[in-house]
């Protein structure tokens, strides 16, 4: 890439969209046609709008009859018809392009999440992560439909504009070029404040529905110990700071859109002059001056579209550097191999020398720790709350990878299986079950997607949880509600059992 293009890219920041634009590569076609949809719309409008200025120039001055029009009549009816579906055209297809994109990047961002967790969360609020995987992702939708493919069609409209205003008579592309200049330079003047109140914005909006997301999960311990109001006065305090980074992006918002507006008023207003000297001095004819007045207009249509979009960049770039951070986060924990062993592992796991923290500069959580759990044995993990019982539970898993020893399932460290066959092995009830806003059957096919109804009745007979079931009113078909919070803490138990039964390994239960 030449230094002159990187260094502009940089200094306009339009880098930032480049990892926005790899993702159009798939959808070529589309964005080809949404763009040359959008390109003929405006040449129509403008054509249409000519036209009806020039027809109406011809019988104000006395030129000629309506009936000696017909035909530039009915060209102006196809023009006006032309612009209404072209139009139709650009939305649809743009519209769809961009949704289409979204549904990827949901998909990507779940597939990731699901690779980097749980140990990336450790680090992020839960409501902060649904801010980014609903609101972000869906404010990337203003590029991709509104945007990405504007850009192209405010340089190639105002290109063609300019130059047919230049057959006209040369001076007047000349009065307008300053002017779009000046309009192209009042976004990058204000892009450095536009970047950081959109990344207040957002970050100030992730915590709000963290905050939000934190009352509801944890409704009854606040209603428990009688905290309403200081919940309350947490959440007022999050949304009036969003409030205020919300104020200050709308008045830069709104001193940009003025200056733009103001700027083209003068333009017009420049060509609008310029025309009526030429007309007075004879050297343009009077039908032209509406004319004129109308391709003017038009040129900054598109361009104003653009630039007022470029107003809100550091929205879409704060949305976009935050949906990228979960994208590109690598795993903590990564696969040393694709295969699974060719014979099963001996269920046999242990623990040797493990030493193990959840990040450079806190302690050790396990210091040495060693134990064998052989083929046929139940052991419980007895010990003091942080002494490291839900970190076994945690690196047997691979959730992370320990700093120092080894586990081993069958005399094979963990690290030689996949983590998809290593996870599949190994069944764990918690004590803090999550069930989802689903049917009591769906909650314990998780354990086997395709188990058949007489397989989910099997294991729910096993986990002593069938007869509870099949009295209530809906039977298997109950929904649960929202982690299950229509059953007690021992019916969730029993329906998480029941889900992991269907696995080959004696499910694991962790004791305090």
């Amino acid at each position: 890439m030449p230094g002159w293009l990187s260094s502009l890219l940089i200094n306009t920041r339009l880098s930032s969209f480049m990892p926005l634009l790899k993702y159009l590569k798939s959808y070529r076609t589309g964005m080809f046609l949404a763009v040359s949809a959008g390109a003929l719309s405006h040449f129509a409008g403008i054509g249409g709008s000519a036209m009806g200025a020039y027809l109406v120039s011809l019988v104000a001055t006395g030129g000629k009859s309506i009936s000696d029009l017909t035909s530039l009549i009915i060209v102006l009816g196809c023009l006006v018809t032309a612009r209404a579906l072209m139009r139709y055209g650009e939305m649809w297809i743009a519209h769809e392009v961009a949704f289409k994109i979204l549904v990827d990047f949901r998909n990507k961002l779940y597939e990731n999440v699901e690779k980097i967790a749980p140990a990336y969360m450790t680090n992020v609020r839960s409501g902060e992560m649904a801010s980014t995987l609903m609101a972000d992702v869906e404010l990337l939708e203003w590029f991709f439909a509104h945007t990405a493919g504007s850009v192209v069609v405010a340089l190639v409209v105002p290109s063609i504009t300019l130059i047919a205003l230049g057959m006209i008579h040369w001076i007047l592309p000349l009065a307008l070029i300053p002017w779009i200049i000046l309009i192209f330079i009042v976004p990058l003047w204000l892009r450095k404040k536009a970047e950081q109140q959109g990344q207040e914005n957002r970050r100030r909006l992730a915590i709000v529905n963290a905050e939000a997301v934190d009352g509801v999960q944890g409704l009854k311990e606040i209603v428990t110990f009688n905290n309403e109001k200081g919940y309350l006065k947490r959440l007022a305090r999050s949304s009036d700071l969003l409030g205020k980074s919300q104020i200050d992006y709308g008045n830069r918002l709104g001193m940009e859109t003025a200056i733009l507006h103001s700027f083209w008023s003068l333009a017009i207003l420049s060509v609008l002059s310029i025309s009526a000297y030429l007309v007075i001095t004879g050297q343009m004819a009077l039908p032209w001056l509406t004319v004129v007045v109308i391709l003017s207009i038009y040129i900054f249509a598109p361009i104003l579209e653009v630039c007022t979009m470029a107003s809100n960049f550091g929205l879409i770039l704060a949305a976009s550097e935050r949906v990228f951070n979960v994208l590109e986060s690598q795993p903590e924990v990564q696969d040393y191999c694709t295969l699974p062993p060719a014979v099963p592992p001996v269920p046999e796991i242990a623990f040797k020398n493990v030493h193990f923290k959840y990040r450079p500069g806190l302690p050790d959580v396990l210091k040495g720790t060693s134990f064998t759990v052989k083929k046929g044995e139940y052991v419980a993990l007895v010990g003091h709350s942080g002494a490291g019982k839900t970190t076994c539970i945690n690196l047997l898993l691979r959730y992370f990878d320990v700093d120092k020893g080894s586990i081993t399932i069958g005399q094979q460290n963990i690290k030689e299986f996949p983590q998809e066959y290593l996870r599949s092995l190994i069944t764990i009830v918690p004590q803090d079950i999550y069930l989802f806003n689903t049917s009591i059957r769906e909650n314990i096919r998780l354990g086997k997607l395709n188990a058949s109804d007489e397989e989910v009745e099997r294991v729910a007979q096993a986990a002593l949880i069938h007869d509870f079931i099949i009295g209530l009113p809906e039977g298997y078909d109950t929904v649960t509600g929202e982690r299950g919070i229509q059953l007690s803490g021992g019916q969730k138990q029993r329906i998480a059992i029941a889900s992991t039964s269907f696995h080959k390994f004696v499910p694991s239960k962790k004791l305090t």
